[in-house]
């Protein structure tokens, strides 16, 4: 997978000379900090705590706050551990015992387990939560709808009425396309299920990922390579076309948990899995776009994640003892 994710977020586990000594860090500081808070929901819960881990990206550092709010809305005593590092720093924390839970994107955990996707969003699901349950003791709590994957952005208002990658495919010829130099591997994924190539279309510009955005928002290239739920779709009035033959794999997040930890408190289970179907690609774009509206009002960062977060939290009615 790519190294250019938006935000530092890379979707494939590297390894890292540097994780043992970031995890020792993480490690000394895992029972305190973090602003440990608990509910009123449960009182058998109030004797549990939870560090939650998250990556670096605005997105995940969402869904670390979602799931962090949830859980101490149920009483859980919760020590949050956002933007704790990249996949491998995140996934060696949950195996070492550094935090307990995570958000984990399906294909990534593919990537983990060294298997390709079947395209079929359900099954590759079941392979990570069969592989991760085997190899490495860690479930995986229901997934959202979703989908952070690889994806084809044109304007909202398009004038040749491009809604789905079929409709791309179809005028091609007419179409100048950007796509980034280290992102070619896009292209097998296109070619097999639309049978499109670089040379289907009438140009390719290669430029940096951000400069594809600002290209066909302002009418140099027609369709650009995007992440189906990156905020520059929404601050460049954008649209992901549909991929109406499911050339790409699912990026679908879920908690995961560490076997032990679930098995002493199952009630985390029952609290994350009644907030999953909440999180969908325009939930993850409307809470993006939240947290640019709180930072540029002079929240800090850290604020403007958690007001969006919690504000999302109490419209679906998942803040039953106030989300604190």
């Amino acid at each position: 997978m790519p190294s250019l994710l938006r935000s530092l977020r890379v979707k494939t586990l590297f390894a890292l000379a540097c994780v043992p000594l970031l995890l020792l860090s993480a490690c000394g500081n895992a029972g305190n900090g973090g602003g440990t808070t608990t509910g009123g929901a449960n009182n058998a819960n109030a004797n549990v705590s939870l560090t939650v881990g998250g990556k670096l990206d605005v997105e995940s550092q969402l869904l670390t706050k979602l799931y962090t709010l949830v859980l101490r809305d149920q009483g859980f005593k919760v020590n949050e551990k956002p933007a704790f590092g990249n996949n491998t720093i995140v996934f060696q924390g949950i195996k070492s015992g550094a935090i307990d839970l995570y958000p984990e994107f399906t294909a990534t955990g593919l990537d983990a387990l060294k298997k390709t996707s079947t395209l079929d969003d359900q099954k590759d699901y079941d392979t990570v939560k069969a592989g991760f349950k085997d190899q490495f003791k860690i479930d995986w709590l229901d997934y959202s709808p979703l989908n952070d994957t690889y994806a084809i952005c044109a304007k909202a208002d398009n004038s040749m009425g491009l809604k789905s990658i079929s409709d791309l495919s179809s005028k091609a010829k007419q179409i100048t396309f950007d796509l980034p130099s280290d992102s070619a591997y896009v292209m097998d994924y296109l070619k097999a299920k639309y049978g499109l190539t670089l040379d289907s279309f009438k140009a390719t510009h290669k430029v940096d990922y951000a400069i594809g955005f600002k290209e066909v928002a302002g009418g140099q290239a027609d369709a650009a390579f995007c992440y189906s739920s990156d905020n520059g779709i929404n601050i460049n009035k954008l649209v992901a076309l549909q991929d109406d033959k499911h050339a790409f794999p699912a990026y679908h997040p879920a908690p995961i948990v560490r076997d032990s930890v679930l098995q002493k408190s199952p009630a985390i289970k029952d609290a994350l899995n009644a907030l999953a179907p909440k999180i969908t690609t325009e939930a993850s774009l409307q809470l993006q776009k939240d947290v640019d509206t709180n930072a540029a009002q002079g929240m800090s960062k850290a604020k403007a994640i958690t007001e969006a977060a919690t504000k999302f939290l109490k419209d679906q009615g998942l803040c039953k003892n106030g989300c604190k």
